[in-house]
């Protein structure tokens, strides 16, 4: 007998694995139900939970399979082991993209747009019955209950059933506004106090904001009222930049001076010799026959001095400019004229008559010029000439020789400066701005400290994403265009145009509230009552009915699938466990049971039957109950199989589905799955957004999903257990999140657990959960 008997390992490491299953997929299943029980989820919140539903079950049907796997492939560790992976490599995606292909192809994509539009209000007609706000005749719905299991089964399936009934629609077509009016009114009302909440914490919100604006406006006025005061301080600079300029100016004033007595040392006496040695040339070669030579001699002294002169760093100085210059007075020139005639005999006057009548000067001079050895008359020369009193003004800005203060202050390169330095404090002074206009120098001051003021109230705004101008009183800031803009991305749907976010409730229910409810019904009806045209592919509501289809026929097939894999692999866990036990191989039990492979479908079968006869449901019971009408419809629109699988689901799935919260709250699996979803939702096929969502309300969720929101949640319960279920991270108070829906719960000894999806807009939110004890 040949022994075909699996290696312990095998065996062992399948039973394990079959087990560990079995948590995520509950997990899954009690989600499903959570979510689609509390009414139509967005398309985000649906694409998460699909997709970690998508890829439990991938794993699910790949460890079915591996059962079938030859004891060839798993003899031996290491093969058996690539065997499994391979395996799963290969179900996996088929099972994760086939579903989604599957769903997408042969039920949504096809859909007609009378489906589509139906499938629109058979979801509203889910939701409203999920908050009571309509009654079904017959139907045993107790809405004290609603998180019951068996009413979140009940819920979650009670779309599709409606669904199924193509002439519901035309029976309830007289009730439809009231239908719908009563479910919008309802919902609006049972959240009345988290609007409220969420509006009051727009209201503190806004308060802060304000007391920062006005104490902005306070700082502006602040600094616009001490303009006196900066105009005192900047003219005192003024004052200071003159002083400190004057004293500069006779620092200036020594140093040039001290040049000069420099030069009057170094080139005096060459000067001096320059001009004696013109008088030795004219007393040596006095002769006329000696011209030449003279003239010579003239020349030899005229170079040396050039060369040296021009290294004093002012260029060529004519050498008669340093002749001292005297006055000759005429009773002198008399006196002169009376000796000369009358040591020469009469001659010299007798010439000097003609000279003068010739039109000369008759030896006549008014000027008498000689030369000295003295430095303080370089030195004096020197500060006299005009290329060396240049050079003090290349290099202050002033002539040299300003004898006070007061011709200082008035002079024009004063003012100039002045200008300057106060041109790179940003003070712009006109350029013919002097020292005495001291009034247009205050007007300067005034509008440098404005714009200052301006540029930084401009700078302060733009850090909120704001333009306002300052001293608007509250009620202006409220209704200010960009404050209602950004009351309007808090509020969303429910913004009103010019609301105060200091209303009390009675006027927040009549300004805000009941015209939503109008608005929202109107909304609802207009879309229900539209052309079926409207929901033909590309049409206004086509996307919308597209994703109420798949929030009515998704949670019946995900829900019966689920339970089905997680019955068929706990049906197997027994045997599994038998035959790591007591190994036989599957020759012997061929042998000697002919009939093994119907043994084997015994208990798929009693999995099958048992729920649905054993297990009492509420919906179900009455044989007259509108559940079974509408498990009735489903048979003729489609086919028993499908009716019975909901059947049994109503009946098995409010069994798992505590037991599948309760390892959620032990393991966090769903929770941590977040990440990994947002990775696989990027590669998913088919995808589709969030259809439910108008163009600019899905612009507004994407623009929500980048803002921030500093959330802590409080409650009446001591050592309250917080969570946030949707995400990874633990809770803790003050946590920065998404602006998102998140699913929150909170536990305590001795109180009911609460949980429920919260839309956590940006900013800062304390959110208050009153528990009730048990």
């Amino acid at each position: 007998m040949t022994t075909t008997i699996k290696p312990f390992w095998w065996r062992f490491l399948l039973l394990l694995l079959a087990s560990l299953y079995l948590l995520p997929e509950a997990i899954f299943n009690a989600q499903l139900v959570s979510l689609v029980g509390l009414g139509t989820p967005s398309a985000q919140d649906l694409e998460h939970l699909e997709i970690y539903g998508r890829a439990v079950s991938g794993v699910g049907v790949a460890l079915l399979l591996a059962d079938f796997l030859p004891k060839a492939m798993v003899a031996k560790v290491g093969r058996g082991v690539i065997s499994l992976v391979a395996l799963v490599c290969l179900v996996w995606p088929v099972v994760f993209y086939g579903q989604k292909y599957v769903i997408e192809k042969t039920l949504i994509e096809p859909s007609s747009s009378q489906q589509r539009q139906f499938a629109v209000y058979s979801a509203a007609l889910r939701d409203a019955l999920a908050i009571n706000s309509i009654k079904v005749n017959g139907l045993d719905y107790d809405p004290e209950q609603l998180h019951s299991s068996e009413n979140l089964t009940f819920l979650a399936l009670f779309g599709g059933l409606l669904y199924s009934d193509a002439a519901l629609s035309d029976n309830l077509e007289d009730d439809k506004r009231k239908i719908i009016a009563s479910f919008v009114q309802k919902k609006a009302y049972q959240d009345f106090d988290q609007h409220y909440g969420e509006y009051s914490q727009l209201y503190d919100e806004l308060v802060v904001q304000y007391k920062a604006y006005a104490s902005g406006s306070k700082k502006y006025n602040q600094t616009l009222a001490g303009i006196s005061t900066r105009e005192q301080g900047y003219w005192q600079q003024v004052e200071q930049q003159i002083n400190d300029g004057w004293g500069n100016y006779q620092q200036a004033q020594k140093a040039h001076i001290a040049k000069a007595s420099a030069r009057a040392q170094k080139y005096g006496p060459k000067i001096y010799g320059y001009h004696k040695q013109v008088a030795r040339c004219s007393e040596r070669y006095d002769k006329s026959s000696q011209k030449d030579r003279r003239n010579r001699c003239y020349e030899r002294a005229a170079a040396d001095y050039r060369s040296d002169i021009l290294q004093a760093g002012i260029g060529y100085i004519e050498p008669d400019y340093w002749l001292i210059v005297e006055d000759i007075s005429a009773t002198e020139n008399a006196a002169s004229s009376l000796l000369m005639g009358f040591l020469t005999g009469g001659v010299y006057t007798a010439l000097q008559a003609a000279s003068l009548a010739t039109g000369g000067d008759g030896g006549i001079k008014d000027k008498r010029y000689k030369y000295t050895d003295d430095p303080d008359h370089y030195q004096l020369r020197f500060l006299q000439h005009p290329k060396f009193g240049q050079l003090f003004v290349t290099e202050t800005g002033y002539e040299f020789g300003i004898e006070n203060l007061i011709t200082f202050r008035a002079h024009d390169t004063t003012s100039k400066k002045l200008r300057t330095h106060f041109s790179s404090k940003g003070l712009a002074l006109n350029e013919r701005w002097n020292i005495n206009d001291r009034a247009e120098f205050a007007q300067a001051v005034a509008k440098k400290v404005t714009n200052e003021a301006n540029g930084q109230w401009r700078s302060e705004m733009a850090k909120h994403d704001l333009s306002l101008k300052p001293n608007l009183p509250w009620v202006r800031f409220q209704l200010h265009k960009q404050i209602q803009a950004k009351i309007a991305d808090r509020m969303g749907d429910l913004y009103v145009k010019n609301i105060r976010a200091d209303w009390n409730k009675k006027s927040f229910k009549e300004y805000v509230l009941d015209p939503n409810i109008e608005k929202r019904t109107d909304k609802y009806l207009t879309m229900l009552n539209s052309a079926q045209s409207k929901f033909v592919d590309g049409g206004e509501y086509a996307e919308y009915g597209k994703q109420a289809l798949r929030s009515v026929l998704i949670p019946p097939i995900s829900m019966s699938l689920s339970l089905f894999l997680i019955c068929l692999t706990f049906s197997k866990l027994p045997l599994k466990l038998w035959l790591l036990i007591k190994p036989v191989s599957v020759n012997a039990i061929d042998k000697k049971h002919p009939l093994s492979w119907l043994k084997k479908l015994i208990m798929p079968a009693v999995i099958l039957i048992a729920p649905v006869v054993l297990i009492n449901n509420t919906f179900t019971k009455d044989q007259q109950s509108p559940v079974n009408y509408f498990l009735a419809k489903v048979e003729e629109s489609s086919n028993p199989v499908f009716s019975y699988a909901i059947r049994w689901t109503l009946h098995a799935q409010p069994v798992l589905h505590p037991l599948g919260l309760a390892f959620e709250e032990k393991l966090g699996i769903y929770e941590h799955f977040t990440p990994l979803s947002h990775a696989l939702a990027k590669v998913d096929i088919l995808r589709h957004g969030d259809s439910s969502l108008s163009a600019e309300q899905q612009q507004r969720q994407q623009y929500m999903v980048e803002q921030k929101t500093k959330l802590t949640i409080t409650s009446n319960a001591p050592n309250a257990d917080i969570r946030i279920m949707n995400i990874g991270p633990k809770y803790r108070p003050g946590m920065v999140l998404n602006a998102s829906s998140y699913d929150i719960q909170v536990s305590a000894p001795g109180f009911k657990t609460y949980r429920r999806w919260h839309q956590i807009e940006s900013g800062e939110h304390t959110l208050a959960i009153k528990l009730t004890a048990k």
